[in-house]
């Protein structure tokens, strides 16, 4: 029996041999240390009755060919008998090139690529950052080579309706704003009156003390002040000789302001110098209320005359007082308000009369504008020594009145 079913005799190590891939260009891989297969030996004619097993061809690769794995059967018990050694067929890039030499083909030589590698200066610029340059120096035949820019055509309509727009404007300013202002009617605003504030005074106490008249010394020490009044004839001669020493024109009314020094008298000092008996019952109604001592410069006597302020709730308890007044010493405890040397006495008593709203009790003295009188108007009392006197006093009262001040 023949080794093989091709007819020629095979050596069973052949099917034991490594694979080995061609390279790229057909030759054989000079690093496979395995024998290639004779060239002498040829394959026999295959019987075309035979089909020969199918075997997995090796994919071929440009890395090389890559064989694929079959899978192993397991082994089989052996047997008695063993069959022939199956025909199996490797094909390699050796074999190729024998059957190709064998049927008189020649393979081609391995020629270098006409077209050389490209070089480093035909390759591709690489991208990197651009520089510029930022002043380029530019020939004058470059400068001429530029394209000629035609300048813009203006346009003429623009500035002729900026111009008419301007007119219209200052047209409308002066019609109706500027005309009315120099030649329309000028409308009179009439004064407007606006109450006037009167500030109000607010009275302060100053704790600066003036100056002491008297030497210094060191404590302890007591201090009594010893309250003097100024009253009697003292001040009674001094009012007199005030009110005569120069005569004024007659219906004058002059206030005399009694000052010693820099000390003003008080009312009480004042009025007790004048009427030294005043009655007790008259002095809670009469002392430490506001006073004013006046001369009254008649046709022909002057008159020396008191306005004192007892208020309207007092009025009726004062004249009480004045009624019995009159039934005693009335007449004496009143001379010190005659300027004059005493006159003679005419009637023996007091009349009334009402003059200008005021309550008046009279006597009549001898001469002309000569009658001792008192009269009640509004809150004040008024003594004086005659009629025409009392009269002008309360006509200073009435009306429009303002603060005397020393």
């Amino acid at each position: 029996m023949p080794d093989n079913f091709f007819g020629a005799s095979e050596k069973p190590e052949a099917a034991n041999q490594p694979i080995f891939s061609p390279n790229v260009s057909g030759a054989p891989n000079p690093n496979s240390n395995v024998g290639s297969v004779p060239s002498s030996s040829a394959f026999p004619p295959v019987n075309p009755s035979f089909s020969s097993p199918t075997i997995s061809q090796p994919s071929v690769s440009p890395f090389g060919t890559v064989p694929s794995e079959a899978p192993i059967p397991p082994s089989a018990p052996e047997q008695k008998f063993a069959p022939p050694p199956p025909n199996i067929f490797i094909r390699t890039s050796a074999s190729d090139l024998e059957n190709i030499k064998s049927a008189g083909g020649e393979i081609p030589a391995w020629q270098p690529p006409t077209t050389p590698p490209p070089s480093l200066s035909q390759m591709p610029p690489a991208f990197g950052e651009p520089t510029f340059n930022p002043n380029p120096e530019i020939s004058a035949a470059e400068l001429t080579n530029f394209p000629q820019t035609q300048p813009p055509h203006k346009n003429k309509i623009v500035p002729l309706l900026i111009i008419i727009g301007i007119i219209i404007a200052a047209g409308a300013l002066g019609y109706f704003f500027l005309w009315p202002k120099l030649f329309g009617p000028k409308t009179v605003t009439p004064p407007t009156t606006q109450p006037v504030e009167v500030p109000t005074t607010i009275l302060t106490t100053t704790t600066t003390l003036p100056p002491s008249p008297y030497p210094q010394i060191s404590e302890p020490y007591q201090k009594n002040v010893i309250d003097l009044k100024i009253q009697g004839s003292l001040v009674v001669s001094a009012l007199k000789e005030e009110a005569t020493k120069e005569m004024a024109p007659a219906q004058t009314f002059k206030i005399l302001i009694p000052r010693y020094h820099d000390y003003l008298l008080s009312g009480e000092e004042v009025i007790l110098s004048l009427i030294p008996n005043l009655p007790e019952s008259l002095k809670p109604y009469l002392l430490g209320r506001k006073y004013l001592v006046y001369v009254y410069y008649g046709e022909v006597n002057p008159s020396l005359g008191l306005i004192i302020e007892i208020g309207q709730s007092s009025k009726e308890e004062v004249k009480g007082i004045f009624a019995t007044w009159e039934k005693g010493k009335i007449l004496t405890d009143l001379s010190n308000f005659w300027l004059i040397k005493t006159p003679k006495k005419v009637a023996q008593t007091f009349k009334s009369e009402t003059v200008n709203g005021a309550e008046i009790r009279y006597l009549t003295y001898s001469g002309k504008e000569a009658a001792l009188s008192y009269g009640f108007f509004g809150d004040y009392l008024i003594l004086t020594s005659s009629r025409e006197s009392l009269n002008s006093a309360v006509t200073h009262l009435q009306g429009a009145t303002v603060p005397i001040y020393p």
